[in-house]
């Protein structure tokens, strides 16, 4: 599937290319640069490494001589801009960021303020702001030396791993893009990018790095990323899965088709509490089942339950940890009580981090299975 959306956008790439003037320049005149990192270069923070995987145009044409359908190119430089300039330097062929697919930031730089190479990326008029942007754990430019079968382009599938693989796991994330960056940083908003690590020699990217004040805090793993999902509201589909006790069988699966989730402030006694009103919607796809002398209708009714609070400790142990480990609020808890109590936020703005610290979290969630797909016992 990820070869034949590579060569499918890549066709695409040239057939726009062949048919506008593009500034009046060949193809061959162009750089495609289809993905970039961003890594620290030294311990002073003075510099950067930029990697940019730049594709080769003639491998996907059909006489096209070449034996890599990509190369990556690397620059050190004082920031973004300037590496792009040097990149443009060395070589004969103009660099063009209007294909880029995907932007990944280094643990080691992406613990540092990432607010001059987010201006770099807004101001440029070559960037989309749809492009995905991640957090590697690790280098970041190792990423794009790994070898996908099929002689894939990495950054191709990163790409669309970020775009289709949340639907079918809730550990992973593709919540930000350039343009939502740009709010986050406007707006002095937390948030949290998709974790990418090299597990030998395989891509994982469940979990999720934490940003506070543009800069990276800490890390997040699958579990823990499920229930900032859920809180944020921003499930649409995936697959749950719940241990049953001994008495029910061993485990079930549930593909969730269907979820409405919101999430409001209220203050009570002078303290803030998060009202969340969570409803699931799906089918079972598995049911390993040992007891049969309990009813179909009873056991379904238990099977909700035991979802209902598996979600909730789910949700409760992410609250948590995102209060104390934390303190940071990617819900943007902070701004919906802006809107709903404004006079106890102007009267108390300045306490903000002991208010949310000490908030609390009122769950009202109702998991409805709809139908039974095959029972296995």
């Amino acid at each position: 599937m990820f070869k034949k959306s590579s060569l499918i956008c890549l066709s695409l790439l040239l057939m726009f290319a062949s048919v506008s003037c593009w500034d009046h320049r060949e193809i061959e005149d162009r750089a495609f640069i289809i993905g970039l990192t961003l890594d620290k270069a030294d311990e002073d923070h003075k510099e950067i490494e930029v990697t940019f995987q730049i594709a080769e145009p003639n491998a996907f044409t059909p006489s096209g001589q070449t034996d890599e359908p990509f190369w990556n190119v690397s620059e050190v430089a004082i920031d973004l801009t300037r590496a792009h300039i040097q990149l443009a330097k060395r070589m004969n062929q103009v660099p063009s960021l209007e294909h880029c697919q995907v932007i990944l930031v280094g643990e080691e730089l992406a613990k540092t303020q990432q607010n001059e190479n987010m201006d770099f990326l807004l101001r440029t008029h070559d960037i989309r702001r749809n492009i995905h942007v991640g957090v590697v754990q690790g280098k970041a430019k190792d990423i794009l030396d790994i070898d996908f079968k099929g002689s894939l382009i990495p950054a191709f599938v990163i790409s669309e791993m970020m775009e289709e693989n949340h639907k079918y796991t809730l550990e992973m994330t593709n919540y930000m893009d350039v343009g939502r960056l740009h709010i986050a940083e406007t707006n002095n908003f937390d948030f949290i990018l998709p974790k990418l690590v090299i597990d030998e020699d395989n891509l994982d990217m469940s979990g999720g790095g934490v940003f506070k004040d543009m800069h990276l805090i800490g890390w997040l793993d699958g579990v823990d990323l499920m229930g900032i999902r859920f809180l944020r509201g921003d499930v649409g589909s995936g697959f749950l899965a719940v241990q049953l006790p001994e008495e029910l069988g061993k485990r079930a699966m549930m593909k969730i088709f269907e979820t409405s989730s919101s999430m409001e402030p209220e203050i009570k006694d002078g303290r803030l509490s998060a009202k969340l009103d969570l409803r699931i919607e799906g089918d079972m796809t598995e049911i390993v089942r040992v007891n049969e002398e309990i009813e179909e209708t009873e056991f379904l009714c238990k099977l909700e339950k035991l979802y209902e609070q598996d979600v909730k400790n789910k949700i409760e142990k992410s609250f948590r940890k995102m209060q104390e480990e934390f303190n940071s609020d990617p819900y943007q808890l902070k701004e919906k009580l802006m809107n709903y109590y404004p006079k106890f936020w102007n009267e108390n703005q300045e306490n903000w981090d002991e208010i949310y610290r000490s908030a609390t979290l009122e769950l009202d969630v109702k998991v409805l299975i709809r139908r039974i797909g095959e029972i296995n016992h």
